[in-house]
């Protein structure tokens, strides 16, 4: 009974070991639904809509995104250079 018991613990222990290594992985993974933002870095794209008092709004990659960065009129270009949250965080191209 003793070596079964040992037997099934460890079965269980490689077993939970096993999903927390798989968990932490695709959290660090670029592909994670809280890191989604992060592939935008870098993207330049035409504001459709003026960024006002520091925010704004525009739509990338199929989604509507909330932008912070410098007053900036409609039409100008802007660069994504970071994300806070499901913010992406933009600065003024010169033109």
């Amino acid at each position: 009974m003793f070596w079964f018991a040992l037997f099934a613990a460890t079965v269980f222990a490689l077993y939970f070991w096993r999903e927390h290594r798989i968990q932490q992985r695709d959290l660090q993974s670029a592909s994670a639904p809280h890191r989604v933002g992060e592939r935008y870095i870098g993207h330049v794209l035409t504001l459709p809509s003026a960024i006002r008092e520091g925010e704004g709004r525009a739509k990338l990659g199929g989604r509507r995104w909330s932008l912070r960065g410098p007053d900036v009129p409609a039409g100008a270009k802007v660069r994504v250079t970071g994300v806070d949250g499901s913010i992406l965080i933009v600065d003024r191209l010169p033109t």
